[in-house]
């Protein structure tokens, strides 16, 4: 049976349908091709150096007090970071003799109210609001506590009460809960859960 040229239609059409599909295809091949190819060339001939644009905060901070020999007033803690940061003080207090070397005897640390905002919690005294940059806490730690100047028993020497501040940037809240182990709010410190 010859077949020749002409073929029924549904036979043509299943030809056409296959061909038009196939070159829809090999057309999307090639502009998938294209595409990919001009993006590693673009990629390629790029060059110089990328710059990380990346700064890591730097927290820092430093005690601000006056001292004049006998007394210690307006004893606070400057957040020097160039991040918001939570600040903590632990405050040590022991003898010296005449030339300012450690000796024994105990020396405990006056009394004292702490200014609104500080909270003593497990040895330390935390502020419990986020300090800016280059900022003070609103109220000091210490208004005023007076040290002893000299001791009448076998061991002598006079009262030093040192300042030990620290900082963390505030946030995120699991920087402190990790670093410090504690929780702090406004008003409160509690042990980090």
């Amino acid at each position: 049976m010859y077949q020749g040229k002409h073929l029924p239609k549904h036979i043509n059409r299943k030809r056409s349908r296959k061909r038009k599909t196939g070159l829809l295809l090999l057309s999307l091949l090639l502009i998938y091709t294209a595409v990919v190819g001009g993006t590693i060339a673009y990629l390629i001939t790029q060059d110089g150096p990328v710059e990380n644009t990346f700064t890591p905060a730097q927290v820092s901070c430093e005690v601000t007090e006056t001292f004049d020999g006998t007394t210690k007033t307006n004893v606070n803690v400057k957040n020097t970071s160039d991040t918001d940061a939570f600040l903590r003080v632990r405050l040590i207090s022991y003898r010296v003799n005449d030339e300012g070397q450690r000796i024994g005897g105990t020396a405990t640390i006056p009394s004292f109210v702490p200014g609104t905002g500080w909270v003593l919690y497990d040895g330390y005294y935390y502020y419990t609001l986020s300090v800016a940059p280059n900022e003070l806490p609103a109220n000091v730690l210490i208004n005023s506590i007076a040290l002893s100047g000299s001791y009448n028993d076998a061991d002598g020497g006079k009262q030093v009460v040192e300042v030990l501040a620290e900082a963390i940037q505030s946030y995120p809240a699991e920087a402190v809960g990790e670093s410090w182990g504690v929780s702090i709010s406004t008003g409160t410190v509690s042990a980090y859960n």
